[in-house]
């Protein structure tokens, strides 16, 4: 097993690798695998591994449009938010996951440590998607044990948000600013700002 120190220098030097190459969702689940293998048991590896993504991305894909069909983001909006938070489920006490949002704020500071995250104008109503890998994650790698469902949960969204920036860019148009601000992250821990949506695509970070 991999100690505390090394599980978050591990995590947060994913984060990074994600941001850089801005991979597909597949890729970025096989990135994340091939870097807590050695804190997860070869049950988790296999079956995480054998996840039709394709499938998940299809799914995810038309619970983004949902949100912005059904609750459009202001134009007042300057960055969005992927978040997740700690949950159990309502017959299921025993094991805990992390559960996705999606979320808008009116202002932004890159420096301010997320803060601009906490306190959002735009919670839509469908925020919270229903993705069975995030349960399946949260019950093969215990968040107790170390940090490798959180890895593997956090390379989740920020893969899922990467992919889903020219969606939400479409419906919000670039009338109010140049550019928006797109992050994600644990609502108790890091935020990670992946890129800035432009009409050419997803910028990355300078």
């Amino acid at each position: 097993m991999i100690d505390e120190r090394d599980d978050f220098d591990i995590h947060c030097d994913l984060m990074q690798r994600l941001i850089d190459e801005q991979p597909t969702l597949d890729q970025a689940m096989s990135y994340a695998l091939e870097a807590v293998k050695d804190g997860i048991s070869e049950r988790a590896y296999k079956t995480i591994s054998a996840t039709n993504y394709s499938a998940v991305l299809d799914r995810s894909k038309k619970w983004i449009q949902l949100v912005l069909r059904s609750d459009p983001p202001p134009q007042s909006l300057c960055a969005f938010y992927f978040g997740l938070f700690d949950t159990r489920g309502k017959f299921d006490h025993k094991n805990e996951w992390q559960q996705l949002y999606i979320s808008g704020a009116d202002q932004f500071n890159p420096d301010d440590e997320g803060e601009w995250a906490c306190d959002p104008l735009w919670m839509p109503k469908y925020r919270y998607p229903r993705i069975r890998l995030m349960k399946l994650i949260g019950k093969l790698c215990p968040y107790n044990e170390n940090l490798a469902g959180f890895t593997l949960s956090s390379s989740f969204a920020a893969a899922l948000a990467m992919d889903h920036a020219n969606m939400i860019t479409e419906k919000i148009g670039f009338e109010s600013v140049d550019e928006y601000p797109i992050a994600s992250g644990h609502d108790s821990g890091d935020i990670h700002i992946l890129g800035y949506m432009t009409p050419n695509g997803l910028r990355r970070p300078s």
